[in-house]
């Protein structure tokens, strides 16, 4: 399995591609999601009974399990997230900068540059399209924040490898990258891959590099418009130096435009990235962060806006209560 894969997940996920493709085997049984692809009802088993159904599956297609994992690459596009997305571009639109091009790094098959087309369920509260086929659940602690969103005139995706939703094969990998248990995810893509569908026409996704080719994509943004440039969960992938070139590299954008930089991702990245001070206490042990960091020329200004949790089931909105300078 090539590098830098994480070679668990890629594994996982192919025996998983396999069994929604139809592959004829009583592991089937243990797979939820898979169950309800074939109309089933999962089948209750030890764990040792599912570790021999697992080790069975893998010696009978061996060859199928081999050629996933050599050509095949981790591939999550999490819709959750943007109930997250959503607030941090409220705080954008407070900011009174009119419309925006939106620029997802590491965007996989772009699905999080239509979050307008999403329902987000906030407590009590409810925005987006009434009659959204989509609805996100994610539980507000802390600070209200914006619910109201700029509009976006360009939808921008960054990837090494964009997944194309019209392409059954692709989407069945997108699918089977997530965890068979999680049903409820598992719809949500779906529903979520029908909108990409849909309204495809809208979205520009870029193949390449998200540092090297960050220049080429951001091309692509609306002239006037501000630049929203937001990696989710995705620099995650990229060595500390690279981070600090991707660091550079909006900065380098920022000379010539309004940028707007969101961070979504693990604490240990975001202090790589520059955007969190290394002595910021945090509420939640093992959440995620988002960051925004504003530039004005040459000055950039990061603030730490909330904690969440990865997938967006939570957030502690925080916005305002730190900032760092650069």
């Amino acid at each position: 399995m090539p590098p830098p894969q994480l070679a668990v997940n890629v594994l996982l996920a192919s025996v998983h591609h396999l069994l929604l493709e139809g592959a004829d085997h009583e592991l089937a049984t243990h797979y939820p999601s898979v169950c309800a692809r074939r109309g089933i009802s999962p089948r209750r088993a030890s764990d040792d009974q599912v570790v021999g159904a697992f080790a069975s599956f893998c010696r009978a297609f061996r060859h199928q399990v081999a050629e996933r994992c050599a050509t095949r690459a981790t591939q999550t596009n999490e819709v959750g997230r943007c109930a997250i997305l959503r607030a941090v571009l409220g705080s954008v639109r407070a900011r009174g900068d009119g419309a925006v091009s939106l620029l997802d790094l590491g965007c996989s098959a772009g699905l999080n540059l239509l979050l307008d087309a999403y329902a987000c369920v906030y407590g009590e509260t409810r925005v987006g399209p009434r009659t959204a086929s989509v609805v996100l659940r994610c539980e507000l602690r802390g600070a209200t924040p914006e619910f109201s969103i700029p509009d976006i005139e360009a939808r921008i995706g960054l990837d090494l490898a964009p997944i194309d939703t019209t392409d059954d094969d692709q989407v069945a990998w997108l699918l089977a990258c997530l965890w068979p248990d999680d049903l409820a995810r598992f719809e949500r893509l779906e529903r979520a891959v029908v909108v990409a569908v849909a309204r495809r026409d809208e979205l520009v996704l870029v193949r390449g590099d998200m540092v090297e080719a960050l220049e080429d994509a951001a091309w692509h943004a609306t002239r006037g418009s501000r630049l929203v440039i937001a990696n989710c969960w995705s620099a995650a992938y990229l060595p500390e130096e690279r981070r600090h070139e991707l660091t550079s590299r909006v900065a380098s954008l920022a000379r010539a435009r309004p940028v707007t930089w969101v961070t979504m991702e693990g604490p240990s990245v975001a202090r790589d990235l520059g955007v969190l001070a290394m002595t910021e206490r945090l509420a939640h042990r093992g959440a995620s962060v988002v960051c925004v960091t504003n530039f004005d020329g040459a000055t950039a200004s990061s603030s730490l806006v909330a904690e969440t949790h990865p997938h967006g089931a939570w957030l502690d909105w925080r916005a305002g209560t730190s900032a760092l300078t650069a």
